[in-house]
């Protein structure tokens, strides 16, 4: 099952490597893989992530794919850039939800989680990575037979 998330944003990253810092900056064990990020490229994005493999779909889409799709949500505004994230494996969620904080903290933007109805600040955002990231790890390891 494909679960997506969006990150709504003043301006777009300038690259990777501000994306790095940022998740970095907030303590989270995530990495980036090397390349272009959107809008430059679009679809997986490589990561690692306690030594092992991971990644998400991630792209730009116009804010308007949110506003006629999800009508009944104010969205505060006009946002330039929307990080549209999609994920399946909770390993894959993991390193989304880092990725969403990171960048809506670094840029002062929002966080969407429509399976939830959520709309986050930056700070709302880090906060449910740190609340979220380790139920999510508890279950995988669960899931996986106790091995993680």
């Amino acid at each position: 099952m494909s679960m997506e998330a969006y990150a709504l944003c003043p301006r777009p990253l300038t690259s990777r490597s501000e994306w790095q810092a940022a998740i970095d900056a907030l303590g989270f064990d995530l990495r980036l893989g090397s390349g272009k990020i959107p809008p430059a490229s679009s679809g997986h994005l490589p990561a690692m992530r306690k030594g092992r493999e991971t990644g998400f779909e991630c792209s730009v889409i116009p804010l308007s794919d949110l506003t006629e799709t999800y009508a009944e949500i104010d969205f505060g505004g006009s946002w330039p850039c929307v990080y549209a994230f999609s994920f399946g494996a909770i390993s894959e969620s993991i390193g989304a939800l880092i990725a969403i904080a990171a960048c809506v903290k670094l840029v002062g933007g929002l966080a969407f989680y429509p399976q939830e109805g959520r709309l986050l600040t930056a700070d709302q955002a880090v906060e449910y990575a740190r609340d979220t990231v380790p139920a999510a790890e508890d279950l995988e390891k669960r899931l996986n037979g106790g091995a993680g």
